[in-house]
């Protein structure tokens, strides 16, 4: 019985996500790995020189306004936001705080910690806003009108802030980081679930780079204030995030975020490593531009995607990759033809049995009270592939011949009727089958 991939079909496209999704046991080690490093590199910062602990507190600085930079010059601007929100917050706490004659310093600390998580997760879960526009200009001004209004609650009703935000029960006290008072736990808790929620909503770079960012600046506040390692805690924040820009630019130039397969330009890099023998594999999903203008560019981009999953999924140590359009291309390290046939035709039988379930348009996200007219719910299409596949054992020169060598047979695979497999050469390597040449 043919599998069945269902699908819902949605008349309208989703809003676009600022940023691009990677593998996420990488995107969620990798800040997780730098934070580890930081924290068990605590206890050799008293072996530093003197000289060097009385310059590291301005290296925050210095690291925060080039991820500010950084951010400005990738147009992401949740990143420059957080980063002179952590700036802002660095300042206070290293140099108003510790002004003298300043009355309340704790209790102003105490507020910063309160509302600096609740600020990073509240900017992480903006769309991304223009430098320059009407929004940035309120998200800018609520920030320093917060640093306005914290200076003069704690300079005018000391006592009655300070009943709210230092008040930790006896019970736990004992279980909280001196640093650490309830209410601070309780911003950081709050941030730190709307944090997930994003990660789950979207699951992008800029997701998780912030939620590293977050945990980061809890251990600022935990190591103390004006200690060595709360400064090491801040640099390793604005590092997490310079670290997001960084690789969702890579995954940007490498992967093609429609399909999530390496794209045209990770081919080439791939190519340029080859040795020995090889295979390439040429792929082109069969009739897609008169699918296309059948059933719309929204449902051509379901057919690319759930072909792409399965090509992704190809065995035999192939690396599957989106040449570009409705073609794909896949490389067999170590593999001739012969060897990569069999992985090859379990994939061309796999999508030829698969079905895409298209739903109705009309049809209601809920249940309504009165049950409209009876309409066909859904329409059952499906795809087939062709495929052409030529390898370094022929009388080729590189891997721009060889990769052109299976373009030839895949286009021949098109004229002996599609949904086959052809070498380059004389020999057809498909199964004896009557052609499948589908109008869909």
């Amino acid at each position: 019985m043919p599998t069945k991939c269902v699908t819902k079909h949605k008349s309208q496209g989703q809003t676009p996500v600022s940023g691009t999704k990677g593998n996420v046991l990488f995107l969620t080690l990798t800040p997780i790995a730098a934070i580890a490093i930081t924290y068990f590199s605590v206890p050799f910062l008293t072996k530093l020189e003197s000289g060097m602990l009385e310059q590291l507190p301005y290296v925050p600085y210095l690291v925060i306004l080039s991820v500010i930079a950084l951010g400005g010059f990738f147009g992401k601007h949740r990143v420059t936001f957080i980063s002179v929100i952590l700036g802002l917050a660095y300042l206070i706490t290293h140099n108003v705080v510790s002004a003298p004659g300043l009355a309340n310093a704790n209790l102003l600390l105490n507020l910063v910690s309160i509302l600096l998580p609740l600020n990073i997760a509240v900017v992480s879960g903006l769309k991304e806003l223009q430098l320059f526009s009407i929004k940035s200009l309120i998200l800018i001004s609520a920030v320093f009108s917060q640093v306005l209004v914290c200076s003069w609650v704690t300079q005018n009703y000391p006592q009655e802030i300070g009943n709210i935000v230092l008040f930790t029960p006896e019970a736990i006290s004992s279980l909280l980081p001196q640093s650490i008072s309830l209410a601070t736990l309780i911003a950081f808790l709050l941030g730190f679930i709307l944090l997930i929620r994003l990660i789950i909503k979207n699951g992008t770079v800029f997701e998780y780079s912030f939620t590293g960012a977050f945990i980061s600046v809890f251990f600022f506040f935990q190591a103390g204030i004006q200690t060595p390692a709360d400064a090491i805690f801040m640099v390793t924040a604005s590092l997490i995030m310079a670290w997001g820009l960084l690789h969702n630019s890579y995954l940007i130039a490498y992967i093609d975020e429609l399909t999530e397969l390496p794209g045209r330009r990770a081919m080439t890099e791939e190519m340029s490593h080859l040795r020995g023998l090889y295979a390439i594999a040429m792929l082109d999903i069969d009739h897609f531009k008169k699918f296309n203008d059948t059933y719309g560019h929204d449902v051509g981009d379901q057919v690319l995607r759930m072909v792409a999953g399965k090509i992704g999924k190809i065995g035999g140590n192939g690396k599957a990759f989106r040449y570009g359009g409705e073609e794909f291309a896949i490389i067999f390290p170590g593999k001739g033809s012969k060897a990569a046939f069999s992985y090859l035709s379990n994939l061309r039988e796999t999508i030829d049995h698969s079905s895409l379930i298209l739903r109705n348009q009309d049809r209601p996200s809920k249940k309504p009270d009165k049950m409209p007219p009876k309409k066909i719910p859904w329409q059952e299409v499906h795809v087939t592939i062709s495929i052409g596949i030529a390898d370094s054992s022929e009388d080729l020169i590189n891997t721009d011949e060889i990769m052109k060598a299976a373009d030839d047979a895949l286009y021949r695979s098109k004229e002996k009727g599609r949904n086959r497999i052809s070498q380059y050469s004389t020999k057809d390597y498909s199964p004896e089958f009557e052609a499948v040449d589908e109008e869909v």
